[in-house]
């Protein structure tokens, strides 16, 4: 059964989260509908409870979830209309005995959050007098998100654990080099692959085995290919740390295919510039040409290349003259000028 449920997107991009959880919902139930994204920070989505659950998890940048009530400007009355707008029982489950209201201000709101938590607690118990308020462990949380100028108000289900990344990135790995990329930022490539869990991935610029991390985590079979030896030992050690018994990983070189035609579902690759760079004779565009010349042959039909590159760096023309089309394309700020852009292709 569908539902109306809210995302709350992290806020560090502009439009790669919710592009993220766009993918993230069509995986899991290619039915699902983003109806609305508001201000770029949140969803509202249809999809099943389940596929809502597993998004949360599986998003790198989607912070919590919950059931949609309504939205309403900033007006307090407003807001507790829909409370009064919702039937009871959907409100607060039924079983549940003590609930708490919580909120959160975003992009500047100046809504006055701890009022309005206990005006929405008074007519909770106004419509459920039974209940009990209980701010430490709560059966239901009733949450509200507030922008500048409205509010998204819903029963808060589920949240990503604090932290969720932190023992994987990149400079607390057994081996790292200052142009690793960070974990979710591997995971939300993986995610616009649009991949069902099982399929298989291809990384053919491993480097320290980051985007195979996360692939492996996600439940996918990833295979990486890294040109120089004592980074694909570095890399070794950080999957057998994290993957252990899932090494897949050759020392080779991208531009000289060594797998059967047709063998992956996807290709994610964040190309070497930047870094002492594995191809020190060509530039990026050059690589990336001979790059795809050589190894389109190994995505299956309707499979997709996610790549990162250097913002500054035109590769649309070059995508098109091997035939594939740009399906969508994100701005990345990752530190100081290096912008990094995230091009989605099949």
């Amino acid at each position: 059964m569908k539902k109306d449920f809210f995302f709350l997107l992290s806020g560090e991009y502009k439009t790669l989260p919710a592009a993220e959880l766009r993918s993230v919902l069509k995986i899991l139930d290619p039915k699902s509908i983003i109806k609305e994204v508001i201000s770029d920070r949140i969803a509202i989505a249809e999809t099943t409870l389940e596929a809502a659950r597993e998004a949360v998890k599986r998003a790198a940048y989607t912070k919590l979830r919950g059931i949609f009530f309504g939205r309403a400007g900033n007006d307090p009355e407003e807001i507790l209309r829909v409370i009064e707008s919702i039937n009871p029982d959907e409100l607060i489950p039924a079983g549940s005995s003590t609930f708490a209201v919580r909120g959160r201000r975003i992009l500047g709101s100046r809504i006055d959050k701890l009022g309005l938590e206990r005006r929405i607690g008074e007519r909770v118990l106004m419509l459920r007098p039974e209940l009990k308020v209980n701010l430490k462990d709560p059966d239901a949380v009733i949450y509200f998100i507030s922008t500048k100028d409205e509010t998204v108000v819903g029963r808060l289900i589920d949240m990503k654990p604090k932290h969720f990344f932190s023992g994987r990135l990149a400079g607390r790995r057994p081996f790292s080099l200052p142009s690793a990329m960070q974990p979710d930022f591997s995971r939300a490539m993986i995610n616009l692959a649009e991949v069902r869990p099982g399929g298989r991935i291809l990384d053919p610029f491993a480097g320290t085995g980051g985007i195979l991390i996360e692939a492996i985590l996600l439940g996918y079979a990833a295979y990486g290919i890294e040109l120089k030896d004592w980074i694909a030992r570095g890399a070794l050690k950080n999957l057998s740390h994290y993957c252990c018994g899932y090494e897949l990983l050759i020392v080779g070189d991208a531009r000289s295919p060594m797998f059967r035609k047709n063998s992956f579902d996807a290709i994610v690759t964040d190309p070497p510039y930047g870094r002492s760079t594995t191809i020190p004779d060509k530039s990026i565009y050059l690589l990336l040409d001979d790059f795809l010349s050589k190894c389109i042959e190994n995505l299956k039909d309707g499979g997709r290349i996610v790549i990162s590159i250097p913002a500054e760096t035109d590769i649309d023309e070059l995508i098109l003259r091997h035939g594939l089309r740009i399906i969508e394309s994100h701005l990345a700020r990752v530190h100081g000028s290096l912008i990094r852009r995230v091009v989605v292709a099949e």
